[in-house]
Protein backbone atom coordinates (compact mmCIF):
# COMPACT_ATOMS: atom_id res chain seq x y z
CA UNK A 1 0.00 0.00 0.00
CA UNK A 2 1.34 3.59 -0.87
CA UNK A 3 1.81 5.31 2.18
CA UNK A 4 1.49 9.09 2.12
CA UNK A 5 3.22 11.68 4.95
CA UNK A 6 0.55 14.87 4.83
CA UNK A 7 2.07 17.54 6.39
CA UNK A 8 -0.14 20.94 7.10
CA UNK A 9 2.67 23.35 7.56
CA UNK A 10 0.54 26.42 8.32
CA UNK A 11 0.93 29.26 7.66
CA UNK A 12 0.45 31.22 11.53
CA UNK A 13 -2.95 33.10 11.86
CA UNK A 14 -4.70 30.86 9.47
CA UNK A 15 -7.07 29.41 11.67
CA UNK A 16 -4.52 26.68 12.26
CA UNK A 17 -5.31 26.02 15.79
CA UNK A 18 -8.79 25.54 14.37
CA UNK A 19 -7.57 22.75 12.53
CA UNK A 20 -5.64 21.26 14.57
CA UNK A 21 -8.57 20.80 17.60
CA UNK A 22 -10.81 19.58 14.95
CA UNK A 23 -8.29 16.87 13.86
CA UNK A 24 -7.37 15.79 16.91
CA UNK A 25 -11.35 15.13 18.37
CA UNK A 26 -12.40 13.64 14.60
CA UNK A 27 -9.99 11.21 14.89
CA UNK A 28 -12.47 7.89 14.11
CA UNK A 29 -13.63 10.07 11.74
CA UNK A 30 -10.47 10.52 9.64
CA UNK A 31 -9.21 7.26 10.31
CA UNK A 32 -12.58 5.54 8.99
CA UNK A 33 -11.63 7.72 5.70
CA UNK A 34 -8.07 6.44 6.13
CA UNK A 35 -6.34 9.74 7.50
CA UNK A 36 -4.22 9.05 10.55
CA UNK A 37 -3.69 11.83 12.95
CA UNK A 38 -1.49 10.53 15.31
CA UNK A 39 -0.44 11.63 18.81
CA UNK A 40 3.12 11.01 18.04
CA UNK A 41 4.90 14.25 19.44
CA UNK A 42 1.37 16.01 19.89
CA UNK A 43 1.00 18.36 22.36
CA UNK A 44 -2.18 20.52 22.32
CA UNK A 45 -3.38 18.97 19.27
CA UNK A 46 -0.26 19.82 17.29
CA UNK A 47 2.54 18.66 16.12
CA UNK A 48 5.25 21.23 16.74
CA UNK A 49 8.09 19.38 18.47
CA UNK A 50 8.88 18.21 15.00
CA UNK A 51 9.73 21.87 13.66
CA UNK A 52 11.24 22.73 17.34
CA UNK A 53 13.57 19.65 17.14
CA UNK A 54 15.03 21.17 13.50
CA UNK A 55 15.29 24.67 14.57
CA UNK A 56 17.22 23.92 17.60
CA UNK A 57 19.64 21.96 16.09
CA UNK A 58 20.14 24.95 13.50
CA UNK A 59 21.11 26.87 16.46
CA UNK A 60 17.66 28.78 16.67
CA UNK A 61 17.05 30.58 20.21
CA UNK A 62 14.72 32.98 21.48
CA UNK A 63 10.81 33.51 22.61
CA UNK A 64 9.48 31.53 19.37
CA UNK A 65 11.02 28.80 20.76
CA UNK A 66 8.82 28.98 23.77
CA UNK A 67 11.11 27.39 26.19
CA UNK A 68 11.30 24.35 24.12
CA UNK A 69 13.85 21.92 25.73
CA UNK A 70 13.65 18.23 24.51
CA UNK A 71 16.69 16.84 23.73
CA UNK A 72 15.25 14.19 21.20
CA UNK A 73 17.27 15.14 18.10
CA UNK A 74 15.32 15.35 15.02
CA UNK A 75 16.97 12.57 13.29
CA UNK A 76 15.11 10.15 15.69
CA UNK A 77 11.89 12.40 15.84
CA UNK A 78 11.35 12.26 12.45
CA UNK A 79 12.88 8.85 11.99
CA UNK A 80 10.46 7.75 14.53
CA UNK A 81 7.15 9.83 12.00
CA UNK A 82 8.20 7.90 9.01
CA UNK A 83 8.18 4.57 10.56
CA UNK A 84 4.75 5.36 11.88
CA UNK A 85 4.15 6.23 8.06
CA UNK A 86 5.04 2.57 7.16
CA UNK A 87 3.22 1.24 9.68
CA UNK A 88 -0.10 2.50 10.30
CA UNK A 89 -3.06 0.96 8.74
CA UNK A 90 -4.12 4.15 7.18
CA UNK A 91 -2.59 5.07 3.69
CA UNK A 92 -2.10 8.62 4.49
CA UNK A 93 -0.60 10.34 7.73
CA UNK A 94 -1.06 14.24 8.51
CA UNK A 95 0.28 15.79 11.00
CA UNK A 96 0.16 19.84 11.65
CA UNK A 97 1.88 22.12 13.20
CA UNK A 98 2.34 26.00 11.83
CA UNK A 99 5.93 25.98 13.37
CA UNK A 100 7.14 24.11 10.04
CA UNK A 101 6.00 27.33 7.92
CA UNK A 102 9.06 29.34 10.05
CA UNK A 103 11.58 26.63 8.81
CA UNK A 104 12.20 28.61 5.60
CA UNK A 105 13.51 31.40 7.79
CA UNK A 106 17.12 29.44 8.56
CA UNK A 107 18.61 28.07 5.86
CA UNK A 108 20.70 25.23 8.57
CA UNK A 109 17.28 24.13 9.52
CA UNK A 110 16.23 23.88 5.73
CA UNK A 111 19.52 22.28 4.95
CA UNK A 112 18.35 19.28 8.06
CA UNK A 113 14.58 19.33 6.84
CA UNK A 114 16.26 18.25 3.50
CA UNK A 115 18.40 15.42 5.14
CA UNK A 116 15.64 14.13 7.26
CA UNK A 117 12.90 14.01 4.17
CA UNK A 118 15.52 12.62 2.11
CA UNK A 119 15.45 9.26 4.26
CA UNK A 120 11.78 8.74 3.58
CA UNK A 121 12.10 5.70 0.72
CA UNK A 122 8.60 5.86 -1.32
CA UNK A 123 6.53 8.02 1.29
CA UNK A 124 5.07 10.42 -0.68
CA UNK A 125 4.80 14.13 0.70
CA UNK A 126 2.07 16.12 0.19
CA UNK A 127 2.21 19.86 2.12
CA UNK A 128 -1.06 21.49 2.54
CA UNK A 129 -0.60 25.78 3.56
CA UNK A 130 -3.10 28.07 3.81
CA UNK A 131 -2.10 32.20 2.99
CA UNK A 132 -4.06 35.43 3.34
CA UNK A 133 -2.68 38.87 1.79
CA UNK A 134 0.59 39.67 3.21
CA UNK A 135 -0.70 43.14 4.67
CA UNK A 136 -3.11 41.11 6.39
CA UNK A 137 -0.77 38.26 7.15
CA UNK A 138 1.70 40.57 9.13
CA UNK A 139 -1.07 42.68 10.71
CA UNK A 140 -2.37 39.55 12.14
CA UNK A 141 1.16 38.20 13.07
CA UNK A 142 1.92 41.61 15.06
CA UNK A 143 -1.11 41.21 16.79
CA UNK A 144 -0.41 37.92 17.94
CA UNK A 145 2.79 38.55 19.59
CA UNK A 146 1.37 41.50 21.62
CA UNK A 147 -1.10 39.05 23.00
CA UNK A 148 1.49 36.71 23.45
CA UNK A 149 3.09 39.30 25.63
CA UNK A 150 6.41 39.38 23.63
CA UNK A 151 8.13 42.84 23.44
CA UNK A 152 7.95 44.10 20.08
CA UNK A 153 8.66 47.66 18.36
CA UNK A 154 6.19 49.90 15.82
CA UNK A 155 5.22 47.38 13.67
CA UNK A 156 7.53 49.57 10.83
CA UNK A 157 10.34 48.78 12.62
CA UNK A 158 9.28 45.20 13.79
CA UNK A 159 8.89 44.59 9.97
CA UNK A 160 12.10 45.82 9.44
CA UNK A 161 14.17 42.77 11.39
CA UNK A 162 11.70 41.92 14.67
CA UNK A 163 8.69 39.88 12.26
CA UNK A 164 10.50 36.95 10.14
CA UNK A 165 10.63 37.28 6.69
CA UNK A 166 8.30 34.03 6.09
CA UNK A 167 5.42 36.32 7.10
CA UNK A 168 5.74 38.76 4.03
CA UNK A 169 8.27 36.66 1.69
CA UNK A 170 6.26 34.10 0.63
CA UNK A 171 8.61 32.60 -1.67
CA UNK A 172 11.13 32.27 1.03
CA UNK A 173 8.36 30.51 3.23
CA UNK A 174 7.50 27.59 0.66
CA UNK A 175 10.48 26.80 -1.53
CA UNK A 176 12.21 24.73 0.79
CA UNK A 177 8.60 22.56 0.71
CA UNK A 178 8.59 23.05 -3.14
CA UNK A 179 11.98 21.82 -3.82
CA UNK A 180 11.34 18.75 -1.45
CA UNK A 181 7.77 17.94 -2.39
CA UNK A 182 7.77 19.34 -5.95
CA UNK A 183 5.12 21.36 -6.75
CA UNK A 184 2.22 19.33 -7.77
CA UNK A 185 2.59 17.85 -4.38
CA UNK A 186 2.46 22.04 -2.19
CA UNK A 187 -1.26 22.08 -2.06
CA UNK A 188 -1.68 26.23 -1.24
CA UNK A 189 -5.33 27.70 -0.30
CA UNK A 190 -6.73 30.52 0.27
CA UNK A 191 -7.60 31.64 3.83
CA UNK A 192 -11.19 32.79 4.35
CA UNK A 193 -12.44 33.80 7.59
CA UNK A 194 -16.47 33.49 7.18
CA UNK A 195 -17.92 34.35 10.37
CA UNK A 196 -20.96 32.78 9.42
CA UNK A 197 -19.73 29.49 8.85
CA UNK A 198 -17.86 28.29 11.38
CA UNK A 199 -17.05 25.16 9.37
CA UNK A 200 -15.52 26.60 5.95
CA UNK A 201 -11.83 26.25 7.01
CA UNK A 202 -12.68 22.35 8.04
CA UNK A 203 -15.07 21.65 4.91
CA UNK A 204 -11.97 23.36 2.76
CA UNK A 205 -8.76 21.54 4.07
CA UNK A 206 -11.15 18.02 3.98
CA UNK A 207 -11.92 18.53 0.03
CA UNK A 208 -8.14 19.33 -0.49
CA UNK A 209 -7.99 15.18 0.44
CA UNK A 210 -11.13 14.53 -1.33
CA UNK A 211 -13.18 14.03 2.14
CA UNK A 212 -16.54 15.67 2.59
CA UNK A 213 -17.43 17.30 5.64
CA UNK A 214 -20.55 15.08 7.52
CA UNK A 215 -23.48 17.49 9.03
CA UNK A 216 -22.90 15.40 12.18
CA UNK A 217 -19.87 17.06 12.24
CA UNK A 218 -20.26 20.79 11.48
CA UNK A 219 -21.14 22.49 14.81
CA UNK A 220 -21.00 26.42 15.89
CA UNK A 221 -17.03 26.32 17.26
CA UNK A 222 -15.96 29.32 19.14
CA UNK A 223 -12.68 30.27 18.12
CA UNK A 224 -9.83 28.71 19.78
CA UNK A 225 -7.11 31.62 19.03
CA UNK A 226 -9.19 34.84 19.10
CA UNK A 227 -7.73 37.99 18.10
CA UNK A 228 -6.98 40.85 20.21
CA UNK A 229 -8.49 43.73 19.42
CA UNK A 230 -6.18 45.74 17.45
CA UNK A 231 -7.41 49.15 18.76
CA UNK A 232 -5.46 48.08 22.36
CA UNK A 233 -3.00 46.42 20.90
CA UNK A 234 -0.40 49.41 21.05
CA UNK A 235 -1.54 50.37 24.34
CA UNK A 236 -0.43 46.91 25.58
CA UNK A 237 2.80 46.70 23.51
CA UNK A 238 3.64 49.80 24.98
CA UNK A 239 2.78 48.09 28.35
CA UNK A 240 4.70 45.35 28.16
CA UNK A 241 7.99 47.09 26.42
CA UNK A 242 8.03 49.11 29.59
CA UNK A 243 7.93 46.35 31.95
CA UNK A 244 4.59 46.80 33.55
CA UNK A 245 3.51 43.18 35.78
CA UNK A 246 1.22 40.88 33.30
CA UNK A 247 -0.96 41.10 35.70
CA UNK A 248 -1.12 45.07 35.51
CA UNK A 249 -1.31 44.12 31.50
CA UNK A 250 -3.99 41.94 31.98
CA UNK A 251 -5.95 44.08 34.15
CA UNK A 252 -5.70 47.19 32.16
CA UNK A 253 -6.90 44.97 28.61
CA UNK A 254 -9.73 43.49 30.53
CA UNK A 255 -11.03 47.13 31.57
CA UNK A 256 -10.16 48.35 28.11
CA UNK A 257 -11.94 45.56 26.39
CA UNK A 258 -14.92 46.53 28.17
CA UNK A 259 -14.82 50.45 27.51
CA UNK A 260 -14.28 49.46 24.28
CA UNK A 261 -17.58 47.20 24.34
CA UNK A 262 -19.77 50.00 25.69
CA UNK A 263 -18.45 52.48 22.97
CA UNK A 264 -19.21 49.66 20.43
CA UNK A 265 -23.10 49.64 22.17
CA UNK A 266 -23.35 53.69 21.78
CA UNK A 267 -22.77 53.76 18.14
CA UNK A 268 -25.32 55.58 16.24
CA UNK A 269 -27.11 53.59 12.39
CA UNK A 270 -25.29 55.10 9.79
CA UNK A 271 -28.39 56.09 7.72
CA UNK A 272 -26.12 56.68 4.79
CA UNK A 273 -22.31 56.36 3.84
CA UNK A 274 -19.83 59.06 3.49
CA UNK A 275 -19.97 59.10 -0.32
CA UNK A 276 -23.58 60.21 -0.59
CA UNK A 277 -22.87 63.14 1.81
CA UNK A 278 -20.53 64.15 -0.16
CA UNK A 279 -22.43 63.86 -3.62
CA UNK A 280 -25.48 65.55 -1.94
CA UNK A 281 -22.98 68.31 -0.84
CA UNK A 282 -21.75 68.77 -3.95
CA UNK A 283 -25.52 69.51 -5.84
CA UNK A 284 -26.23 71.70 -3.72
CA UNK A 285 -22.80 73.84 -4.08
CA UNK A 286 -23.91 73.43 -8.03
CA UNK A 287 -27.57 74.55 -6.91
CA UNK A 288 -26.19 77.44 -5.12
CA UNK A 289 -23.90 78.79 -8.01
CA UNK A 290 -27.27 79.58 -10.27
CA UNK A 291 -28.42 81.63 -7.00
CA UNK A 292 -25.65 83.47 -5.81
CA UNK A 293 -24.81 84.76 -9.50
CA UNK A 294 -21.02 84.81 -8.45
CA UNK A 295 -21.28 86.34 -5.55
CA UNK A 296 -19.83 83.21 -3.63
CA UNK A 297 -16.69 81.50 -4.18
CA UNK A 298 -17.89 78.13 -5.18
CA UNK A 299 -15.19 76.45 -6.37
CA UNK A 300 -13.34 76.72 -3.28
CA UNK A 301 -16.20 75.48 -1.46
CA UNK A 302 -16.21 72.14 -3.79
CA UNK A 303 -12.56 71.85 -2.43
CA UNK A 304 -13.78 71.55 1.24
CA UNK A 305 -16.64 69.14 1.10
CA UNK A 306 -17.71 66.87 3.99
CA UNK A 307 -14.96 64.13 4.97
CA UNK A 308 -14.79 61.12 7.16
CA UNK A 309 -12.37 60.47 9.54
CA UNK A 310 -10.18 57.54 8.53
CA UNK A 311 -10.57 54.01 10.67
CA UNK A 312 -7.08 54.54 12.61
CA UNK A 313 -8.33 58.32 13.20
CA UNK A 314 -11.41 56.91 14.67
CA UNK A 315 -10.13 53.70 16.96
CA UNK A 316 -7.03 56.23 18.19
CA UNK A 317 -9.42 58.61 19.76
CA UNK A 318 -11.37 56.11 21.52
CA UNK A 319 -8.19 54.99 23.03
CA UNK A 320 -7.51 58.07 23.51
CA UNK A 321 -10.82 58.43 25.47
CA UNK A 322 -10.06 54.95 27.12
CA UNK A 323 -6.30 56.62 28.72
CA UNK A 324 -7.99 60.11 29.60
CA UNK A 325 -11.48 58.00 31.28
CA UNK A 326 -8.88 55.82 33.91
CA UNK A 327 -6.70 58.79 34.67
CA UNK A 328 -9.89 60.72 35.53
CA UNK A 329 -11.29 57.90 37.21
CA UNK A 330 -8.05 57.52 39.00
CA UNK A 331 -7.35 61.26 40.17
CA UNK A 332 -11.24 61.07 41.74
CA UNK A 333 -9.68 58.12 44.05
CA UNK A 334 -7.04 59.71 45.24
CA UNK A 335 -9.22 62.95 45.77
CA UNK A 336 -11.76 60.83 47.61
CA UNK A 337 -9.06 58.95 49.61
CA UNK A 338 -9.26 61.71 52.20
CA UNK A 339 -5.26 62.66 52.60
CA UNK A 340 -6.08 65.23 54.95
CA UNK A 341 -8.44 62.86 56.95
CA UNK A 342 -5.51 60.42 57.49
CA UNK A 343 -3.30 62.91 57.78
CA UNK A 344 -5.45 64.24 60.99
CA UNK A 345 -5.16 60.47 62.09
CA UNK A 346 -1.49 59.59 62.03
CA UNK A 347 -1.02 63.08 63.90
CA UNK A 348 -3.25 61.61 66.43
CA UNK A 349 -1.42 58.87 66.78
CA UNK A 350 1.75 60.40 66.59
CA UNK A 351 0.50 62.45 69.61
CA UNK A 352 -0.23 59.49 71.69
CA UNK A 353 2.94 57.98 71.30
CA UNK A 354 4.59 61.23 72.54
CA UNK A 355 2.56 61.46 75.54
CA UNK A 356 3.28 57.69 75.83
CA UNK A 357 6.85 57.88 75.61
CA UNK A 358 6.57 60.96 78.11
CA UNK A 359 4.88 58.28 80.50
Amino acid sequence: MAKTLILHIGHYKTGTTALQVFFSQSGRFLRNKGVDYPDLWMHNAKHSAFAFSILKAAGVTGPLMFDYTDETSPRQMWGMLLDHVRRSPQDRVLISSEELMRLGQFPKAVEILKELLGQRGDIQIKVVAYLREPGAHVQSWYNQLIKMNIPVSDMETALGGEIEDVHFDYRRALQPWIDIAGKDNVILRPYRFDRNDPNALHRDFLKALDIALPVELERAQSDPNPRLDDRIAELLRLMQNLGFPRASVKAVRNQALSYLGAQDKLRAERLRGMDEIRAQSKDGLDWLAEQAGGSLPIDSFAQNLPKGRSQEEIDRNILIGFVFTEFIQLRQRVQNFGIPELAKRIEALEAQLLKKEDS
